[in-house]
């Protein structure tokens, strides 16, 4: 039998986790707007190993090429300032 104080704690991780999860989402959806970027199939999952889960799921390849080319002018800015 679980204890009382085990199952509050299992419930209060679940939880944070599942918070976590939609934060991770709402934020990640809302970048990827910025660059006029939408995965329909991007949401917030059940938890993995108490840790928050996001699925990014599929997307055309349009957008997934032109996501490279977004992560790939981040990645020229992000080098270029270190210099």
């Amino acid at each position: 039998m679980i204890s009382t104080e085990a199952a509050k704690k299992y419930w209060k991780q679940r939880h944070a986790a599942l918070d976590a999860s939609d934060r991770a989402a709402a934020e990640l959806r809302a970048a990827l707007a910025r660059h006029g970027l939408v995965i329909p199939s991007l949401r917030s999952s059940e938890p993995v190993n108490h840790q928050g889960f996001v699925e990014l799921g599929g997307c055309g390849a349009d957008v997934a090429a032109h996501l490279a080319q977004v992560l790939d002018a981040a990645a020229d800015c992000a080098s270029e300032g270190d210099r």
